[in-house]
């Protein structure tokens, strides 16, 4: 038969597993990033919190077994070495994760880094923006030039009456006027 003592000390059991459990899922994630520092001094102090939450979980099994005359020292005892064991792991981990003066210094420091290689990546793009502004602005002024060409040299062999210089010189114009139209359709018509 389970007395309300019994039944009272198996809650408090499974609720003093339970923040071991929490306690030392946050040990195992501090011991994952002081092993991916390589910081020595910090795996040391999560080693000896492990003992203590080795021998904790010793406690816990022997305060399963307690009568009921042991049962309230038990848990006082029990309820504050769960709760050093919970401030230990978190001194150790704000010790090591602090924000301190030199994170802090390295993170202004990639901060202005971004900032330079924005600045850098902003003025190249802004050349390619130019260059390309330049280009279409050769092609249209090669365009309009050869326009004003074509028909200066179309006015000129109607006027020569269709003499070979005047053909001749048509038919090269004719040509230039061809390319400059196709380079300028090639680069505008998409829009």
């Amino acid at each position: 038969m389970t007395t309300p003592v019994t039944k009272e000390r198996d809650l408090l059991a499974q609720q003093f597993d339970a923040e071991v459990r929490e306690a030392e899922a946050r040990l195992k994630v501090m011991q994952a990033e002081a092993e991916q520092r390589k910081a020595r001094q910090e795996m040391d102090e999560i080693s000896g919190l492990a003992a203590t939450k080795e021998q904790l979980k010793r406690d816990i099994a022997k305060f399963r077994e307690r009568t009921a005359a042991d049962y309230s020292i038990a848990k006082g005892a029990l309820q504050d070495d769960v709760k050093k064991f919970q401030a230990d792991i978190t001194r150790v981990h704000d010790k090591y994760t602090a924000w301190d003066s030199a994170r802090e210094r390295r993170f202004y420091a990639r901060l202005d880094e971004a900032e330079a290689r924005l600045k850098v990546w902003k003025a190249k793009a802004d050349q390619k923006q130019v260059h390309a502004t330049v280009k279409g602005h050769d092609d249209l002024a090669r365009l309009e030039e050869q326009i004003a060409l074509a028909r200066a040299r179309a006015a000129a062999v109607k006027s020569e009456k269709h003499s070979a210089a005047a053909q001749a010189a048509f038919e090269d114009s004719v040509r230039h006027f061809d390319e400059a139209y196709d380079a300028a359709t090639k680069r505008y018509a998409r829009s």
